[in-house]
């Protein structure tokens, strides 16, 4: 499952909740070739690439996907219910040696009860300009930067851009959107260096004020990963999101019975962390500080089972001191996966095990110690026109859970109909306790083209 950050007075390793929903056999980026096409077989513990080259030049264009989902609040928390239109178009060209794409989205987003509102926003995808020359390509414009390897909740990627509008109720894929980078990949052998420079920061696409998926809520006052104090009532809340979003170099190794690689960045996280100035009337000031983040990863197939690892250092996550004071300390991240398919059949598992250590000697609003067990079980069946799926979330050393049962039909080629449940509870830290009376029923529909 694919991230850690640090939310505000929260812990946006400590969100590194937010961020839990399995996706099968994560390979960020296209981890081949500069001129190859990738295709995986469906189980990963057994997946066989193929490859095709490129060659047509020319200009295609097309609708890429259309959700609609509409969703009832089962706790009657005020909010009564949930709604959500989206859609994207792409286009990609190619002259030569160089290629080309334009691409945008829109989302529009509504809830009911109090408080509810609408809103509607058209953002970028990738639109990008790339030259490729012999092992190596160059890429200038927006582009989708998603470094690692384990599902979900992977350290070390820190330079995409995080779209928390609906919180975790979708995989990652559709929570993670293109940044504004220079890349420059180098491919030698068996091994790819990807260089990325970040020169205009965009930070994480957050939800409307009013949203119950807010991380931070000033009518109960409550920050989620802190959870409620008195001074956060009717508190302000801005954002603080000026400058460069940083670089980092990432070198990777295929091929072989190990997959491995390492990186080293210095960035700015997009989602922001919530410092705490207090005063006559608290405020809330979303920044985005600069880090190093030194990390290691690899990959294998063993035992029928594709097992991922990934641990991260990490020199400036910010904390929140119980006197309110602003420091950044020390972090240490680690998480193990396994992808396998019971008895070699359809249905799918993954278990992954997290842990977060900060390294402080103040005692902190945040959590400085995190464990939790994540998974997916995901089952077709009836000739793959149905398709049974559950995610959780189980917290090792607080109470937290969440639940995530999916029923979807997929009997209409390119469409899939769904009902699912959005489950939370926990302790009032967790992403289950701060969500708790957030429960939610949904029914979606979704096409791609």
């Amino acid at each position: 499952m694919k991230r850690w950050k640090r939310f505000g007075g929260l812990s946006m390793l400590g969100a590194a909740a937010l961020l839990f929903a399995t996706v099968p056999g994560h390979a960020a980026d296209d981890d081949y070739g500069p001129d190859e096409e990738v295709v995986v077989a469906k189980k990963p513990a057994k997946a066989k690439r193929t490859t095709a080259r490129k060659s047509r030049d020319g200009f295609n264009a097309k609708f890429d996907v259309a959700r609609a989902e509409l969703g009832h609040f089962l706790d009657d928390p005020g909010q009564s219910g949930d709604a959500w239109l989206h859609g994207a178009v792409s286009g990609t060209g190619r002259s030569g040696d160089l290629e080309y794409a334009l691409g945008a989205r829109f989302d529009a987003y509504a809830q009911t009860g109090t408080p509810d509102f609408t809103r509607a926003r058209l953002d970028y995808t990738e639109n990008y300009l790339r030259w490729r020359g012999d092992g190596m390509r160059l890429t200038l414009g927006t582009q989708n930067v998603l470094w690692g390897r384990v599902d979900e909740i992977s350290p070390i990627d820190r330079m995409s851009r995080v779209d928390l509008s609906r919180l975790n109720l979708d995989k990652l894929p559709e929570r993670r959107r293109a940044v504004p980078a220079a890349r420059l990949e180098r491919f030698v052998g068996d091994y790819r260096i990807d260089a990325v420079w970040l020169p205009v920061f965009d930070a994480a696409v957050l939800p409307h004020a009013d949203s119950a998926w807010h991380p931070v809520d000033t009518r109960g006052g409550r920050i989620l990963g802190i959870g409620s104090h008195p001074a956060l009532v009717g508190a302000r809340v801005r954002e603080d999101e000026h400058g460069s979003g940083g670089a980092g170099v990432r070198v990777t190794h295929g091929g072989g019975d190990i997959d491995f690689g390492f990186s080293v960045q210095r960035v700015r996280q997009s989602l922001p962390y919530y410092r705490i100035n207090p005063g006559a009337r608290t405020e809330l000031v979303g920044v985005h500080p600069y880090g190093w983040t030194v990390g290691g990863e690899l990959e294998t197939q063993k035992a029928g089972a594709t097992w991922r690892m990934e641990m991260a250092w990490s020199s400036d996550l910010p904390v929140t001191t119980r006197t309110f004071q602003y420091r950044t300390e020390r972090a240490l991240d680690l998480v193990i996966g396994a992808e396998f398919f019971p008895g070699d059949a359809d249905t799918r598992v993954t278990l992954q095990l997290a842990g977060h250590r900060t390294f402080t000697d103040q005692p902190t609003l945040d959590r400085d110690r995190m464990a939790w067990l994540t998974g997916e079980i995901e089952h077709p069946f009836a000739q793959g026109r149905w398709r049974a799926n559950l995610r959780f979330i189980a917290g090792l050393d607080e109470r937290e859970y969440y639940w995530n049962p999916k029923l979807a039909w997929l009997g209409i080629d390119g469409h899939e109909f769904h009902v699912a449940a959005h489950l939370y509870s926990g302790d009032a830290q967790t992403l289950g306790g701060h969500y708790r009376r957030n429960d939610l029923l949904s029914l979606g529909w979704q096409a791609k083209f």
